[in-house]
């Protein structure tokens, strides 16, 4: 399908108009941010930050739009999932944010736009992440566990503050069904936590099909044209 031309039009001036640099020192010192604390992470996706101005430009309609001084990225729009996503920790968001956004977003306005912003590169930043469990040995130190009537593997990992998978792997010869009282039962304290293992590349097909959630079938084309206004 075609962009519509209204559209484009609404775009070419949007991206002359001098307001749609306001944001951009926002935009960037949230890049940087993620950068500084996940850069490590296996994987870690360059980040565009004219991408991340075309998405804004793309959601708000620009400096002329009523959103532009409010819900920039339409986080917290009703029926929005993202803004609950975000305030609950959902979906490893809790992992990917920073301390100081967790805390605004409890006591600022979502309607704030700056904070609109954050939220919503929070938001793409959650969606480009890829999380497992794993396990994390809490102490170097192996312990024993004397296996009592009634015990169970899942009882004795909660009771030692322990895993089942390091149960498993410290005594590969035992099982549920050979258990029995005296049984003594190496391990290390351990739990399992939830991992940034890899990340998806964050591009305009990206944002088109994980964050807008395919609601507009030329989300893509659009922020590629946008983005290609915003290029030298």
């Amino acid at each position: 399908m075609a962009i519509d031309p209204g559209w484009t039009a609404t775009m070419d001036a949007a991206v002359q108009n001098p307001h749609s640099a306001d944001y951009d020192s926002v935009i960037q010192a949230a890049l940087a941010d993620y950068k500084a604390r996940l850069g490590a992470t296996p994987n870690f996706p360059a980040l565009d930050w004219l991408l991340f101005k075309a998405l804004i430009l793309t959601e708000s309609g620009g400096p002329a739009g009523a959103a532009w001084t409010g819900r920039v990225m339409q986080i917290g729009n009703p029926g929005d999932p993202a803004y609950t996503v975000l305030k609950n920790g959902g979906e490893g968001s809790a992992l990917v944010m920073g301390a100081q956004l967790r805390i605004d977003l409890d006591t600022r306005p979502i309607a704030t736009p700056s904070l609109n912003i954050q939220a919503g590169i929070a938001y793409v930043m959650t969606k480009a992440a890829v999380m497992q469990l794993h396990e994390v040995i809490d102490s170097p130190t192996p312990s024993n566990h004397v296996v009592k009537r009634g015990d169970a593997f899942a009882r004795i990992a909660n009771s030692e503050h322990t895993t089942l998978q390091e149960l498993a792997e410290m005594n590969p010869k035992t099982n549920a069904g050979s258990l029995h009282p005296g049984q003594i039962l190496s391990f290390h304290r351990a739990h399992m936590q939830v991992a940034i293992i890899d990340w998806h590349a964050v591009t305009a097909n990206f944002l088109a099909t994980r964050y807008n959630g395919g609601g507009d079938k030329n989300y893509e084309a659009k922020l590629t044209y946008v983005l290609g206004k915003l290029q030298p």
